[in-house]
């Protein structure tokens, strides 16, 4: 979970619990993580800096006090935009099967990740509710640096009220924040892979259908979305086959449905990504 001073960051986005677990990071020299996605709800408080975040296809630019929803399956990176200023920010990670725990018949705990997927408007801005989730995830932080009597539960129904917080701001207050959607162009490049993802995907035919030339597209891409096609493409397709995973897709149908050429390049690459096999993530979820 935490421990006493501020976390030292690390690339690691695997979570080690089946709980949650929270980060409070201060950093000045600060080496940004590639475009992924994560199997758990994050919930990402900007305290200080000078950043961007890019979810999907869309760049949101950061103030402090902002909050940042990002639930499962979503491509995510932070764009740093001048490292000599610290950079300080809560990361709290969130089991779904914990969220569902925490949860009742009536009170759906995820409710405030699920509007922000459904309406892919992923940022609060709001002083008086920033005030509140800062002072408990403050206090979680606190909670999680120590092993003393009754903090597990103490936490527990910190997490509950805070997503209790979140859910009921997207329910009834919630005013969409002015986003900046990606050029126009890599807007309809996303949405071209999106459409064609199980077949070719090369940079030949996506400049070809948008009428653009091959090395425009490239470089367009690799500076809107800090990633190449390549890498983007193949990112899609993976997220894709953990969907169909889950579906029980047989991995015959599953590998050429994600447009994997055959089945060890799709082993291979999902390997590379997650740092387990196929077969061991379907252990994994259905455990």
């Amino acid at each position: 979970m935490a421990n006493n001073s501020k976390n030292n960051w690390t690339a690691s986005q695997l979570m080690r619990t089946k709980s949650y677990e929270i980060k409070h990071y201060e950093d000045n020299d600060f080496k940004t993580v590639s475009l992924h996605s994560h199997d758990f709800y994050e919930l990402y408080f900007f305290v200080h800096g000078k950043a961007s975040y890019i979810i999907n296809n869309y760049h949101y630019n950061l103030q402090a006090g902002d909050i940042l929803l990002i639930p499962p399956k979503n491509l995510h990176q932070l764009d740093i935009y001048d490292s000599r200023e610290i950079y300080n920010r809560y990361v709290l990670w969130i089991n779904p099967k914990f969220i569902k725990k925490l949860s009742s018949q009536k009170t759906d705990l995820s409710k405030a990740f699920n509007i922000a997927e459904e309406k892919q408007d992923f940022l609060i801005r709001d002083f008086v509710t920033s005030e509140k989730i800062q002072s408990m995830l403050n206090e979680l932080y606190e909670l999680s640096s120590s092993n003393d009597f009754g903090n597990d539960i103490l936490a527990e129904s910190i997490i509950r009220e805070l997503l209790l917080t979140l859910a009921k701001y997207k329910l009834d207050y919630n005013t969409p924040i002015k986003k900046q959607k990606m050029h126009p162009t890599v807007s309809k490049t996303i949405d071209f892979i999106d459409e064609h993802i199980s077949e070719n995907l090369s940079l030949d035919r996506i400049a070809d259908s948008l009428f653009v030339s091959k090395f425009y597209l490239s470089r367009l891409f690799k500076n809107e979305t800090n990633s190449t096609l390549h890498q983007y493409i193949l990112k899609k397709r993976l997220l894709l086959s953990k969907e169909l995973i889950e579906q029980d897709y047989t991995i015959v149908d599953l590998y050429q449905k994600c447009g994997f050429i055959d089945y060890s390049h799709f082993f291979r690459a999902f390997k590379a990504e997650y740092g387990i096999t196929p077969k061991q993530y379907y252990t994994l979820i259905k455990s």
